[in-house]
């Protein structure tokens, strides 16, 4: 049998790896909570060893960090989540230029359905959260870029379990769903300064945002 043929089947630290993750960025594990090894051991029902290398990956990548003897969900500080929302901008912007260009009528009617999706989940935050991140993941798949949705991904990994702090007010979900159809309208009529300059303030506003609403 050619190695080539044979399907990669996940370890169970990679399994458990992901759905902590998954449990992280959705806030069912919140920032600064600590985790037992024994009890997510249990929750999955694997040994502990897979959960230790899970959490030493998740370490790795800043999403826990160990102290002394107990393990916790990581809690950024004001001037870190500051820091990565600048990346963000950086970074969107980029992957908006590269996208921008493949944008035609087809991906127009994509994107509005989307958003009209998002419409109907306006007093749903948690699944409207999902969507939002959906429909901004299709905006930068259009830059056939994989490296550039890697980044992107690690990087809103880092923000997405403060972004339930964000989506709980109908407020800003209404606005947000506003600007999308802006930058659906800016995408139509091929205005590429607007939209970049759209897109910087669609970020930052979340940004203030989630620092207003820090404990």
């Amino acid at each position: 049998m050619n190695q080539k043929d044979l399907v990669a089947v996940p370890t169970l630290a990679q399994e458990v790896y992901t759905r902590i993750r998954e449990s992280i960025m959705n806030g069912d594990l919140s920032p600064g909570e600590k985790i037992s090894i024994r009890k997510m051991a249990e929750r999955y029902g694997v040994s502990t060893m897979p959960v230790r290398e899970a959490l030493n990956k998740l370490q790795s990548e800043g999403f826990v960090h160990f102290e002394r003897r107990s393990i916790y969900v990581s809690k950024l500080s004001a001037k870190d989540l500051i820091e990565i929302f600048q990346i963000r901008i950086n970074l969107e912007k980029m992957a908006m230029e590269w996208s921008y260009p493949n944008i035609g009528e087809k991906e127009i009617d994509e994107l509005t359905k989307m958003v009209k999706e998002m419409d109907l989940h306006i007093h749903a935050p948690i699944e409207w959260n999902v969507l939002n991140k959906q429909f901004h993941t299709k905006i930068y798949s259009y830059s056939h870029s994989k490296p550039m949705l890697e980044m992107l991904n690690a990087v809103w990994g880092r923000v997405d379990p403060y972004m339930n702090i964000y989506s709980t007010s109908s407020y800003y979900l209404s606005l947000s769903q506003k600007e999308h159809y802006q930058v659906i309208d800016l995408m139509k009529n091929k205005e590429i300064d607007s939209l970049l300059a759209l897109t910087t303030h669609h970020i930052q506003k979340t940004c203030d945002a989630v620092l207003d609403k820090l404990p």
